[in-house]
């Protein structure tokens, strides 16, 4: 008898949802009799060896985001500053920290919503109900991160040009689905059409390098909530300081 490994892997407890065991197969963290599993939906012996290797477990999705793109942008966070940018429950501060950041800088617009198991790090320099824009760091961030869904780049990257150098990294994620008309997207708030993505992409590019120098790019290989591909852009500002 078979079953589909994401349904399996949550019948046997190794995972809380289907959505989180399709995170760790798409990251080639799911051994299936030792082979690593590139499918979620591939059938599966039900007494087949399952086992998730080098688990990383972060407070929200957008840990698991970040953590997909780390090493194709080549983001080192030891003993770094972070600001994270739009920070919520802490999915970018929690990997930020379990990966040797000395500080962060949490700031958002909402309040109460960094998980209970951050709250009193005293590593992290929380800002709730606050604005980026009016948002100036004492540190100069040695790498600023930013997951921002109802406000656009457009409108908070000028503002962090200000209070980084060129040396600081940023790491922004781009999600297309905040940028599509409402024609463009399905009822679900997919943007399923690969050309319109591209276009939302490109002309995000032909801004950002005004300001910026685009280093390297990714895309997400955990997908937003409803299904869409996000990407990653590693930058750095241009100018003398």
């Amino acid at each position: 008898m078979k079953q589909r490994l994401d349904k399996l892997m949550l019948m046997r407890g190794i995972v809380g949802s289907r959505s989180e065991a399709e995170n760790w197969i798409r990251l080639g963290r799911v051994l299936v009799g030792g082979r690593t599993a590139s499918k979620p939906g591939v059938f599966v012996d039900k007494s087949a060896e399952i086992k998730l290797t080098a688990a990383e477990r972060y407070v929200s999705r957008a840990g698991l985001k970040l953590a997909s793109v780390a090493k194709a942008l080549d983001l080192n966070f030891r003993s770094k500053v972070v600001l994270d940018v739009g920070s919520s429950t802490g999915g970018f501060t929690d990997y930020a920290l379990q990966h040797g950041a000395r500080k962060v800088y949490a700031v958002d617009v909402g309040t109460d919503q960094l998980h209970p198991s951050l709250r009193g790090d005293s590593r992290i320099e929380l800002h709730e109900k606050t604005d980026i824009r009016e948002f100036v760091p004492s540190e100069t961030p040695d790498i600023v991160v930013i997951d921002v869904s109802f406000i656009s780049l457009r409108q908070i990257l000028p503002h962090v040009a200000k209070i980084v150098d060129k040396n600081t990294t940023i790491a922004a994620m781009v999600k297309p689905q905040f940028k599509a008309t409402r024609g463009q997207i399905t009822r679900g708030g997919i943007v399923k059409n690969d050309g319109v993505r591209r276009t939302i992409l490109r002309e995000f590019e032909q801004w950002v390098r005004a300001s910026f120098m685009i280093i390297n790019k990714a895309d997400s290989e955990v997908k937003g909530a409803h299904g869409n591909l996000e990407r990653f852009y590693k930058l750095s500002k241009i100018g003398e300081s």
